[in-house]
């Protein structure tokens, strides 16, 4: 990312389109987009745009899409100072300003505050929390034991369904090729996002469904 303003406009998969502030769009994984050198968020009150979330209702109990929003708020304060929802003039809660305290501090003190209302909440717990919103967003917070619905895209590993997305949605208005083109440029992605050989490639015949069924989305 460069240092420009841009606003978020959508979502999809763990895609994020973006706005600059001379209104070109470009598209970015959430995942590269929080771990981007400079990325910080800002106007971040209710009156503010917000990174819109995946439509649990559809297929997640309310109770536990309640949880998902209620990790979302404990998340991003241990990430960013303050919760997606806080008021942008409100200050940090000095235990979680990232000027005072280190990440490793504020998931400490994350972990002892949950503990202290009755959460399972471990150090551990909350590093995993963090990864999966990093990777999936909102999603990531979801017990996925208790959803109503299986996932289109399986038991294919979040990585090579977030690369394919990304691909598909960089190349909107233009061929990408034969499936096999396709297929070279996802493990090409992969190698370069996470190491060569370190995300395995599922078979031919698999990944073809899966691109067709991520095409239905």
């Amino acid at each position: 990312m460069d240092d420009r303003l841009h606003t978020v406009v959508g979502l999809s998969g763990t895609t994020v389109r973006l706005l600059d502030e001379a209104g070109s769009a470009s598209l970015v994984l959430l995942s590269h987009l929080l771990a981007s050198e400079g990325f910080e968020l800002i106007g971040q009150g209710s009156d503010q745009g917000r990174m819109p979330p995946f439509a649990l209702s559809d297929i997640v109990p309310e109770r536990e899409a309640e949880k998902a929003v209620a990790w979302e708020r404990h998340v991003t304060e241990v990430e960013f100072g303050k919760p997606l929802d806080a008021d942008p003039t409100a200050l940090p809660r000095p235990e979680y300003d990232p000027a005072r305290h280190t990440v490793e501090e504020r998931v400490a003190a994350k972990a002892a505050e949950l503990r202290a209302i009755g959460w399972q909440a471990s150090v551990g717990t909350l590093q995993r929390m963090r990864r999966r919103y990093r990777e999936q967003g909102l999603w990531g917070l979801v017990d996925h034991r208790a959803t109503r619905l299986s996932s289109p895209t399986g038991r294919a590993d979040d990585r090579v369904v977030a690369a394919i997305t990304e691909i598909l949605a960089a190349t909107t208005n233009e061929s990408t090729g034969t499936r096999g083109r396709l297929r070279r440029r996802v493990e090409a992605l992969l190698a370069e996002r996470h190491g060569p050989g370190t995300v395995a490639m599922p078979s031919k015949s698999a990944f073809h469904r899966l691109v067709e069924a991520m095409r239905c989305w």
